[in-house]
């Protein structure tokens, strides 16, 4: 069986290698090589490019290296929400394959954000919206929460012919 969490939370915090003058060129690129999941994040907060490089020139350089930092410092959290997940198997419904978990870095808007594509849906668990909420302790139940939530809404749009 498969792990339905991802862990890609780190290559967001590449953005602390450039100036923060690039920093919205850097959230282009992240957004384009990370398509597979980031290609629904600004469409599901209806953001534009505008929003976008507001937020990233109202975040600063030291807020975002004490998340990474903490983010660091986690392995062991990211690693009991796998853990937890691979308890709730059935109840998942977990071999379906038909919805993805992934720890991302963002803008720190919503903690955890669901889109559905053509064959899967995504789910989005924020860092950044974590540790801004503190609420990164909280990851374990939050990754739960999330999984229990689209698997519900899997299966209502199932029920419904979707």
């Amino acid at each position: 069986m498969r792990s339905i969490l991802r862990e890609k939370s780190q290559d967001y915090f590449s953005i602390l290698k450039h100036d923060k003058s690039h920093w919205v060129a850097f959230w282009e690129k992240y957004c384009q090589e990370n398509a597979e999941f980031m290609s629904g994040y600004a469409r599901a907060l209806d953001l534009g490019k505008e929003e976008v490089a507001s937020i990233l020139k109202e975040t600063n350089r030291p807020f975002l290296d004490k998340i990474k930092q903490k983010n660091e410092q986690i392995k062991h959290l990211k690693q009991n929400a796998a853990k937890t997940l691979n308890l709730y198997n059935e109840e998942l419904e977990l071999s379906k394959e038909d919805f993805v978990i992934y720890l991302i870095g963002a803008l720190g808007i919503q903690d955890t954000i669901s889109f559905k594509t053509k064959d899967r849906m995504i789910c989005l668990i924020d860092i950044v919206s974590l540790y801004k909420n503190c609420k990164m302790e909280e990851l374990q139940n939050i990754t739960l929460f999330t999984a229990k939530k689209a698997r519900k809404l899997i299966n209502e749009q199932t029920q419904e012919g979707f």
